[in-house]
């Protein structure tokens, strides 16, 4: 059964750049066990957890640097959220 589209909380989008922080870009794909696992937790499909992670990606600027790309459409939470825990992780 298809599931009903709905925003990303605060919480779901924290743990998602969690597993971000913790997996290489390369590595980033609806089949990583990791991402599946998230997704039950989270009640999302793994596609859209793996789909979050390429929104962050496109705001890392270690991968910017390394002509990385990731997908375009980054919403304004998720660029609050990666704004927050990067000045976190750099302390």
């Amino acid at each position: 059964m298809k599931q009903q589209r709905r925003n990303w909380t605060r919480n779901e989008l924290i743990v998602a750049f969690n597993l971000y922080c913790k997996i290489a870009f390369s590595k980033i794909n609806y089949r990583n066990p990791l991402i599946i696992k998230l997704s039950k937790a989270i009640g999302r499909t793994p596609s859209a957890v793996a789909w979050k992670l390429v929104n962050f990606a496109s705001l890392d600027p270690s991968l910017i640097k390394r002509g990385i790309k990731g997908a375009t459409n980054t919403g304004k939470l998720d660029k609050v959220i990666f704004e927050e825990f990067l000045k976190i992780r750099k302390t």
